[in-house]
């Protein structure tokens, strides 16, 4: 059956920027949009996805691998109607069946792209083997970026990666903690800067996240932000609507009768 989905990679060049939050948040307004939407949670035995969004799903994908639980069982439905995948909960769990895990997560992706109009996959930070399996598996590669030097510089690094291996591989960059839209403005034009001088390449704004005690008060509550009216929800829907109106040209067009 021909893909029907629109596959997202949500990284970063180091942790602590907010990556994971980006990603629950992006995945619940585009659900409340109304569109189908899977989260896949990539970064294994250290995903974040499960606990902002207060879910427990049943299994992980590495227990599918096992044979410890059913396809059924890892294909988990949160209360807001996203389908959550994990790829393991516990650190150290996939030691030895990092092959097959990663063939599951293939055949299992490749469904929720069948299923659903979006597919967002959470990776770890940095650019090792996981990170590298989700860029190369999305259309659009959305880059977590912060007013951060040592952030920005792994930022770059990451970007530097994906183009010395694809030359044309859309990055999008979203600036999160950012004080105001000028100031994100900013740190994006500075960050093309860098990355058009030594590689040739710079990567689409795709928009901002405001620095909010709303984003701190949702982690502490396991509660994302954008299911409360404020300027968090707006700047989501601001993300959302850059990304349905197809500034990004990789994106594909809705059909109305699919979804």
């Amino acid at each position: 059956m021909k893909r029907t989905a629109t596959t997202l990679a949500i990284t970063s060049g180091k942790g602590g920027v907010g990556k994971s939050v980006v990603a629950v948040n992006l995945a619940e307004t585009l659900r409340a949009e109304g569109h189908t939407v899977a989260l896949v949670d990539a970064d294994v035995g250290q995903g974040a996805c499960a606990v902002l969004l207060n879910e427990t799903p049943a299994a992980g994908v590495i227990d599918l691998v096992r044979h410890a639980a059913s396809k059924a069982q890892v294909l988990h439905r949160t209360t807001s109607g996203l389908t959550l995948v994990q790829a393991a909960a516990e650190p150290g769990s996939v030691d030895g069946y990092e092959r097959p895990l990663y063939d599951t997560l293939d055949g299992l992706l490749n469904e929720l792209r069948r299923t659903h109009r979006f597919v967002l996959i959470d990776t770890p930070a940095g650019t090792g083997g996981p990170v590298r399996w989700a860029l190369d598996r999305a259309d659009l590669g959305v880059l977590v970026l912060v007013d951060e030097p040592t952030a920005v510089a792994d930022a770059y690094r990451l970007a530097k990666l994906v183009w010395q291996t694809d030359p044309d591989y859309p990055l999008c960059s979203v600036v999160n903690f950012a004080d105001t839209e000028a100031d994100a403005l900013s740190v994006a034009a500075r960050f093309g800067r860098v990355t058009a001088h030594f590689t040739g390449q710079e990567t689409m704004y795709l928009g901002w996240v405001p620095f909010s005690a709303e984003i701190r008060h949702s982690v502490a509550i396991q509660r994302p932000a954008v299911r409360q009216i404020g300027a968090i929800s707006a700047a989501f829907r601001g993300l959302v609507q850059t990304l349905i109106e197809g500034r990004q040209p990789v994106l594909l067009p809705l059909n109305p009768e699919l979804y």
